[in-house]
């Protein structure tokens, strides 16, 4: 079991509320919500975006995007850069990676894996 930073769980229901604000379906992974990946969107049974981890840096959060029937991946940083279901489709289309070449992300520099490029003017609210 993952022991997650008080902080990460007290910006969940943000995270939750802007998800669903994006047009995901959200919910925790795990049973009672301790799942090693919490917090979790899905859409049409084909696109998910979970919680991967807190930059102790700067707090901001990084997500998880997948497309489980191509099985392709692609990290987003921030919860102001939470693609809408359409968009996460041309990200993973364009910005993805396959799942096979990203086992253990967690065992990598951000840097060397797919990430969604930032969303220009975006805010977090």
């Amino acid at each position: 079991m993952v022991a997650w930073e008080w902080q990460v769980w007290r910006t969940f229901d943000d995270i939750r509320e802007t998800f669903e604000r994006k047009g995901w379906t959200s919910g925790h992974v795990g049973r009672n919500g301790d799942g090693v990946m919490p917090l979790l969107a899905e859409r049409d049974d084909q696109y998910c975006i979970a919680f991967f981890k807190r930059d102790s840096g700067t707090g901001e959060c990084w997500f998880q995007l997948r497309d489980k029937v191509r099985r392709r991946m692609v990290f987003v940083h921030g919860t102001h850069n939470i693609p809408t279901p359409q968009r996460a489709v041309e990200l993973l289309e364009n910005h993805g990676g396959p799942l096979y070449e990203i086992a253990a992300p967690d065992d990598h520099s951000m840097y060397g894996l797919p990430v969604a490029p930032m969303m220009p003017g975006a805010s977090s609210r």
